[in-house]
């Protein structure tokens, strides 16, 4: 199977990486000298030169998607195409491209990562790339998963930067700081996971203990949160 990936930018460098361990690749990127070098990957600066690829994947901004959208359209022919763009609806692309599909993910996917997908069957062409996948129900949701699927790892990154700088302050080294921080959030995600927020809480909480005094405190960190991932769900919509 030969893949192309078209804007081998930072989420396509990302997609690549994982991609590469299946498939073979062709990263188109205009500036070829910028794409960092990945063995068994094919760099091209042109989109006729992946014509023979079998399956294309666009993570192209969508304003550059939309003014080469034609072009590439004629390159993908009745292939499929998966754009991870966002803000590129399918009724839009189905004016330039035969078989259109549409999926979002974040750069975690380089090592594996969740890809969501609309509609369902878009799996079914990245079952080339080690990876979870979550399934919309329409293409509203699947916008909504740039915010809560692609940007939120910036945004709780500061969350995990918090972290290590309230442990700074308390008198923990950087090191020993960021690598408690990581962990807990790991930890959190795990046990999240297997019990459901109450049950975590009712087994690490004690009455009048340390996790109930910062439970109590967290619950404005926790609306800034929400506000912040529902702003930028609320852009998504704009692009």
């Amino acid at each position: 199977m030969k893949v192309a990936v078209i804007g081998a930018g930072n989420l396509g460098t990302a997609i690549i990486r994982n991609a590469v361990r299946n498939a073979e690749v062709i990263a188109v990127r205009r500036r070829k000298d910028l794409f960092p070098e990945i063995e068994g990957v094919e760099v091209v600066s042109e989109i006729e030169a992946a014509k023979d690829a079998n399956i294309f994947v666009v993570t192209l901004k969508p304003s550059v998607f939309r003014k080469n959208m034609e072009l590439i359209g004629s390159v993908a022919k009745g292939k499929p195409l998966i754009s991870f763009a966002a803000g590129v609806k399918l009724e839009e692309m189905l004016r330039h491209i035969d078989n259109p599909f549409r999926a979002m993910t974040n750069l975690a996917i380089e090592r594996k990562g969740v890809v969501a997908c609309y509609p369902p069957e878009t799996a079914e062409h990245l079952r080339f790339l080690e990876a979870d996948f979550i399934f919309c129900e329409d293409e509203r949701e699947l916008e909504a998963m740039t915010s809560f699927l692609g940007s939120s790892p910036a945004i709780l990154a500061k969350l995990i930067n918090a972290f290590v700088l309230s442990a700074i302050h308390q008198g923990v080294g950087y090191d020993n700081a960021r690598k408690a921080a990581i962990s807990a959030f790991e930890a959190a995600s795990y046990l999240y996971e297997k019990y459901g927020l109450e049950e975590v809480v009712r087994k690490v909480a004690t009455p009048g203990g340390t996790t109930a005094e910062g439970l109590r405190k967290v619950v404005d960190a926790e609306r800034a949160l929400i506000d912040s991932l529902i702003a930028a769900s609320r852009r998504a919509d704009e692009l």
